[in-house]
């Protein structure tokens, strides 16, 4: 595995490539081995009806192809995933599953660095940004579906689990302008000098320096 400081040095690396990225700010980084994913109760706070968005940086750390399509993040029940977003095996895209609907975006991950990913629902289309660029659109939502848990780094706190790091994971309750993801993924939005123009839409942030994922409104 990747050593946190490592991972630290990809993201400055990835925040000297634009002026928008120029920042002092690290988003907490969660390391993730394939066996310490987080699981958290089931919370109807983080149902994305009608429309939201999922920002997370991202990098995967498997050598070999693990067989199955290693999970990000997931809030999923019996009925299937209200929204789980997973990595493509070779590490050459993302996919997103709602329902009973995909979306995939190829996308190259297998360079070591840490990628800026943002899906966003806008109600009747999904769009997957990855680095500022939109990869892939499709007509879906993500569908309202009973929740058995919300989890980061598996499907279900078992199955198909992430290898990698994970850092920087916001859930929003409406579809952020490109603009605004771009301005503020590199910023701490709770700090009081980085007023967030949808920060009343906020659901939820991970703290993964307490192995947390905070919700607002709670």
């Amino acid at each position: 595995m990747k050593t946190k400081a490592l991972l630290i040095s990809a993201l400055l690396y990835l925040a000297c490539l634009s002026p928008v990225w120029a920042s002092d700010y690290i988003p907490d980084i969660l390391d993730l081995d394939g066996s310490n994913g987080l699981s958290f109760p089931p919370n109807s706070t983080l149902t994305l009806r009608g429309g939201g968005t999922i920002e997370f940086w991202v990098v995967p750390d498997w050598k070999t192809d693990p067989g199955y399509e290693p999970v990000i993040i997931s809030n999923t029940g019996e009925q299937g995933p209200s929204y789980l977003v997973a990595m493509l095996p070779n590490k050459q895209g993302l996919v997103v599953y709602s329902g009973n609907k995909r979306l995939e975006a190829a996308f190259d991950f297998t360079d070591g660095q840490m990628h800026f990913v943002a899906v966003v629902d806008f109600g009747d289309t999904l769009n997957i940004l990855i680095d500022n660029r939109l990869i892939a659109a499709g007509e879906m939502t993500l569908v309202d579906l009973p929740s058995s848990g919300f989890f980061i780094g598996t499907a279900d706190g078992e199955r198909y689990p992430f290898v990698g790091a994970i850092a920087g994971l916001r859930v929003w309750d409406i579809p952020l302008d490109p603009y605004t993801l771009i301005e503020f993924a590199m910023k701490n939005i709770e700090h009081s000098s980085n007023t967030h123009p949808d920060i009343d839409y906020l659901l939820g942030l991970s703290r993964f320096r307490t192995q947390s994922f905070y919700l607002y409104g709670m």
